[in-house]
């Protein structure tokens, strides 16, 4: 088992590569009102897919990228990645919020909420690498304390499967902010461009229940 293990992170490094890039795939809800709710996009499709970054438990393995919120909601209900599981799958994500120091690196900034987040993990239909490609939908307890931010400002989202088998979270072309940066357990995290030879960023999306339900129907009226 040690040897798949072992030889799948060569090809995570090494091989994962898909279709020709089709375009930046990304759409940030910054408008006035989300009608879906979602308020944060970097949406993952298979076109733009590049690797995929080791990031089960058992290793302490993370993976982190960077946002800003612009509007309309500072509220994180929801929050979906995009994984491939290579044994049992996870039923729990663990998610960090941090604050960047103004530096652009995540070693350096400073932790804003923490929780272990329950997650649903949906087939896409996708394969890769002989696995296949799950979307994974974290969704924050109503009985928690929910991941409030100021909006402009640079946060980083940090992820973990709570796991023993070897999982892997998607990441595609790189368009916005810093890059993805990968911690392999050391406690040290390493810009993706530098720890994979290529600059990525992450599959992943953030729905906030607040901006759908504080939509009126003159907002709504105002889109079309």
């Amino acid at each position: 088992m040690k040897l798949f293990i072992f030889a799948l992170v060569i090809v995570a490094v090494s091989a994962f590569a898909a279709d020709a890039d089709l375009g930046n795939r990304h759409a940030e809800r910054n408008g006035p009102v989300a009608i879906d709710g979602l308020i944060y996009s970097q949406t993952y499709t298979f076109a733009e897919l590049v690797n995929g970054y080791s990031n089960y438990g058992a290793g302490d393995r993370w993976v982190a990228d960077d946002f800003v919120l612009t509007g309309p909601s500072p509220v994180v209900d929801s929050i979906i990645v995009w994984m491939i599981w290579t044994g049992g799958m996870g039923s729990t994500m663990n998610i960090v919020f941090s604050e960047d120091s103004g530096d652009s690196d995540p070693n350096n900034a400073t932790d804003h909420w923490a929780e272990p987040v329950p997650c649903t993990n949906y087939f896409t239909g996708d394969s890769n690498w002989g696995f296949d490609i799950y979307e994974t939908t974290c969704d924050i307890n109503a009985a928690d304390t929910h991941p409030y931010f100021t909006i402009g400002t640079h946060y980083w989202m940090e992820t973990q499967a709570d796991v023993t088998d070897n999982c892997f979270m998607l990441v595609g072309n790189w368009y916005i902010l810093s890059y993805t940066w990968y911690n392999d357990g050391s406690g040290v995290w390493v810009r993706s461009d530098i720890a994979f030879g290529t600059g990525t960023d992450a599959f992943f999306d953030f729905y906030s229940y607040w901006a759908l339900e504080s939509c009126t129907w003159a907002d709504i009226k105002s889109l079309f």
